[in-house]
Formats: C-alpha cells, sequence, structure tokens
C-alpha cells in the first residue's frame, strides 16, 4: 500500500466523516424511518437539573429505558428504540452533564441513578410489569448501579459492552476514581467551531474504531452538538456534553454484582471490542453461566450498535423475547 493511501485510511479511521467535508451521506430506508418515528419529548427535573427524554409507544407492556455511554446522548437509541415500541413503552435519557439535559457543578453515580429512576416515572415505563434497562458503555456502569441500589424495581438490566474489572467478592470494586484537586467551573470550556461542518469532520468514536455505516455516525455527530455565542459576539457551534464532567467523579459497586444481582442480568458485548478481552470479561462469562444471558456479537466493536445496527436490534429483540425467566426460581 502507497503511504499516501494508508495515511487517508489511518485518518477515515480516526476521523470517519472527515472526507465528506460536512456533507450528510445517504442513509437507508429503515434508518429515515426510524428516526422520523412518532415519539414523545419531555423533560423531568432531579435534584436541581431538567433532564430531557424521549418516549415512543404505549403505556402497556413491559417498559424499556435505553441509557447512552459517555459523552453521548439520547439520540444514539433513537434509530432503534422504535423497533422495540410496537407492543410497549420505550425511552431513551440524556444523563445530567451530556446531551440536552443541564450540567450540574458536581455529579455523582447516586444522582445518575435518580435519573434513571426519574424518567422511568415520567414516562410511564414502570405502569406495566417491572421495566428492563438496557446500558452501553458508561452507561452500563449507570444500569449495574440501579441495579445495586434499586434493582427489585426492574425487571432486568442488559449490560452493552461496558468494561468491568475483576471485583472483591466482599469489598466490590471501584471503576473510576475521583481526582483530589478541585476542579472550578469554566462556561466556555467546550471549544467552539464557526460552522457545523467543522466539529462534524473531526467527530471520531472513543475508544476508536472503524466505521461502515457513516450515515449513523453522521446523525449522532449532529445531534451532539449546539449553537452557542462565541465571546467575540459571534455564532458557533460546540458539543454538548460538559467536558469538566468526570473530574471530581467516582464509581464504586460495593459488592461483587455478578453474584449477588437484585434483579436478572444479560450482557451483550463485540468480539471485535478492546472489552471483550483480559481478566475481568473472563470473570465475567464464568459468572453469567447458568446465571445470566451473554451474547458476543461477531465482527462488532464497542459502539456495536453503530456497527452493526441490524444485527444488534435482532440480537436484543432475539433476547427479550425469552428473557428475563422469573428471578430466584
Amino acid at each position: 500500500m502507497a503511504a499516501n493511501e494508508e495515511k487517508s485510511r489511518n485518518s477515515d479511521l480516526i476521523r470517519p466523516l472527515e472526507h465528506l467535508a460536512g456533507k450528510k451521506p445517504p442513509a437507508p430506508e429503515w434508518f429515515e424511518k426510524a428516526i422520523m418515528a412518532p415519539a414523545e419529548e419531555g423533560e423531568v427535573t432531579v435534584k436541581g437539573a431538567k433532564i430531557r427524554y424521549t418516549a415512543w409507544g404505549p403505556k402497556t407492556g413491559r417498559g424499556l429505558l435505553f441509557v447512552h455511554g459517555g459523552r453521548a446522548h439520547r439520540n444514539w437509541w433513537r434509530p432503534f428504540a422504535p423497533f422495540f415500541a410496537q407492543h410497549g413503552r420505550v425511552a431513551a435519557l440524556d444523563l445530567s452533564g451530556m446531551g440536552d439535559s443541564d450540567w450540574r457543578d458536581q455529579y455523582s453515580l447516586d444522582l445518575l441513578v435518580d435519573e434513571v429512576f426519574a424518567v422511568i416515572e415520567a414516562t410511564g415505563l414502570d405502569q406495566g410489569a417491572r421495566p428492563i434497562v438496557v446500558g452501553h458503555s458508561f452507561g452500563g456502569w449507570v444500569t449495574l448501579a440501579a441495579v445495586e441500589r434499586e434493582g427489585v424495581r426492574l425487571g432486568g438490566a442488559v449490560v452493552v459492552d461496558s468494561p468491568l474489572g475483576v471485583p472483591d467478592p466482599d469489598e466490590g470494586y471501584t471503576v473510576i476514581r475521583a481526582k483530589k484537586k478541585e476542579h472550578s467551573k469554566h462556561p466556555n470550556s467546550s471549544r467552539i467551531y464557526p460552522t457545523i461542518e467543522e466539529p462534524i469532520t473531526r467527530f471520531r468514536f472513543l475508544p476508536n474504531q472503524p466505521a461502515e455505516h457513516l450515515y449513523l455516525v453522521d446523525y449522532i455527530a449532529r445531534e451532539g452538538l449546539k449553537q452557542v455565542v462565541s465571546p467575540d459576539g459571534s455564532d458557533g457551534w460546540t458539543w454538548k456534553f460538559d467536558p469538566d464532567k468526570g473530574k471530581n467523579f467516582s464509581i464504586q459497586f460495593e459488592r461483587d454484582l455478578l453474584r449477588a444481582a437484585r434483579c436478572p442480568l444479560a450482557f451483550i458485548y463485540g468480539e471485535n471490542s478492546m472489552f471483550a478481552t483480559g481478566d475481568g470479561l473472563t470473570h465475567l462469562r464464568d459468572q453469567a453461566k447458568g446465571r445470566s444471558p451473554f451474547i458476543m456479537m461477531p465482527s462488532a466493536y464497542h459502539h456495536l450498535m453503530m456497527d452493526q445496527p441490524i444485527a444488534f436490534v435482532s440480537a436484543l429483540r432475539s433476547l427479550l423475547s425469552c428473557w428475563p425467566v422469573r428471578f430466584g426460581v
């Protein structure tokens, strides 16, 4: 391969939309239909912060809540949620500090769990059977925290490609430790771009991975931006997430949830994900045997719904069609 071809391939991998220069790529019919599906937009106030959500479907059957990953937003789930809304209520939220929800001076895992249950109540996900929560990556940690604290209120929880360690069975484990130094808020700490095309061309996945379905990448990039006024008074664009979120933030589980879960657990991982290897995943797979469904999606990376969209929908639909069974029997 010539040097310039190799450089181009690596550039596309790091910034998959760069070569489009801000132009929207073509999208298949299923995607256009899904993002235009009728939905309800709303918000609920949780400990002083407005938390935005979107809901689909009738308030019947078992509710289903989607929780996004770090620096993401609820619209990561908009192309997929309608596939689950024909016979029941489905919702997705923006966690505080991300998407269209308010930023906070301080964040905590407990507050994020409060937001999850507040949206469950506000959208009526709990009006039928106990709802199921599906969390991707960072959202999987939030989902597990909800299970640890109030799992009895849930019918089940699906963790999607979250990096997990090997916990002490009695002590649990810490995923993220807060930094000791206090970090002050800076209202303009996010970079402001003069045009919407510039940040879209710079968008990339964290962790990095190939991106074949550029219409999905373009969509989540556009939905992750907001228009603002620059310090010089000109219009500009910036990412919606709070860049200070996480600097004074801890994620710690007090027990090995895989051995003492308070509701049924299921797991979906991408075969090519960087989190699909190591001692943490080995422990997870060992504990899942006989306890929890464990799905490994072939040829999928960490952001598997963006990487294998129809396969992800099919896998989750199949899982929910026969799971959870009655817990504790």
